[in-house]
């Protein structure tokens, strides 16, 4: 695949813990989206705990982005960069793996420590215009890490990676088929235990929005609300709650017949829904936004903008 510093597309790549992300755009701005796609991979599955990327996993992973050199030789493209994260940065074997991954694909994957993939996020939600003067809180929920930030349309105020991720609670925290009152509790204690210091976070920059990006978002998003063409989207926190109540209740083979529900989330959905229920309970939030930009098009967004 041929790069052209005078070609019309840009294109990102994010592979996360759990899905892998593709996003072009055109390389001039303002920035326009031209094409998204996401595929479940789940790279850190069976392997987190001990760190390492199990063989199963970088198969899945090699196939996915062989279907995406696919994509991206069918567009004429100024520019490539490709980022790893959680999975990728936490695991023993990370270079053999990339090694193994890389052979097939016309780019270098770049592994990003997490308070980068934060910067990159709220690059993603700023591309949306959804950010005013107002201080939001933005959280982009990963399978091996959780990213918040405190932000506004200028500049970041605070940022920070939390290693707890919907797989890593996963394997932590193994949940029944449905999941138990108890085995629910331990998530929820989980997440309490590791996100003490939001509060005062919170509260030191009156922050009254939350803004979730991608994964499981998207998915609430699809089953609540009749937009899905729009980068963002506003939630009925009263109807986010039941919605998440009603998931966590039901077995998977119960999930999947939910409108909106996508087959790669039947899982981690679970331990996110206790999360956001959770941050809802415990701060109020005036208004809940989804927004569907997150890493990938911030990467895009440098890449334009730089």
């Amino acid at each position: 695949m041929a790069v052209n510093k005078d070609s019309e597309y840009v294109a990102a790549l994010d592979l996360g813990t759990n899905t892998f992300n593709l996003a072009i755009a055109n390389s001039k701005a303002p920035f326009s989206m031209e094409f998204r796609i996401e595929k479940g991979v789940f790279l850190g599955k069976g392997g987190l705990k001990e760190k390492i990327i199990v063989d199963e996993a970088r198969i899945r992973a090699q196939h996915v982005l062989e279907e995406y050199s696919d994509i991206l030789s069918n567009y004429p493209l100024n520019e490539i960069r490709c980022v790893a994260t959680e999975a990728i940065r936490n695991a023993k074997n990370a270079n053999e793996v990339l090694r193994f991954i890389e052979i097939d694909v016309p780019y270098t994957i770049e592994t990003i420590p997490g308070e980068r993939e934060a910067e990159l996020v709220y690059k993603g939600v700023k591309s949306t215009d959804i950010l005013s003067e107002k201080n939001v809180l933005i959280m982009d929920i990963g399978g091996g890490s959780i990213e918040f930030i405190i932000a506004n349309a200028s500049e970041i105020l605070w940022k920070k990676s939390f290693k707890i991720g919907t797989s890593r609670a996963l394997e932590r925290y193994p949940l029944s088929d449905p999941p138990t009152r108890k085995e629910l509790q331990s998530h929820l204690a989980y997440y309490q235990e590791s996100l003490i210091e939001l509060k005062s976070l919170i509260d030191e920059f009156k922050t009254d929005t939350l803004i979730g990006t991608a994964g499981s978002f998207d998915a609430w998003r699809k089953m609540l609300t009749e937009n899905t063409d729009d980068a963002t989207s506003e939630l009925n926190q009263d109807k986010l709650i039941s919605c998440i109540e009603k998931i966590n209740s039901l077995t998977t083979e119960e999930r999947i017949l939910i409108n909106g529900m996508e087959e790669m989330r039947i899982e981690t959905i679970v331990p996110a829904g206790i999360l956001v229920a959770y941050l809802l309970d415990s701060y109020t939030f005036n208004s809940v936004f989804q927004c569907s930009y997150a890493l990938a098009e911030g990467v895009l967004w440098e890449m334009i903008y730089k």
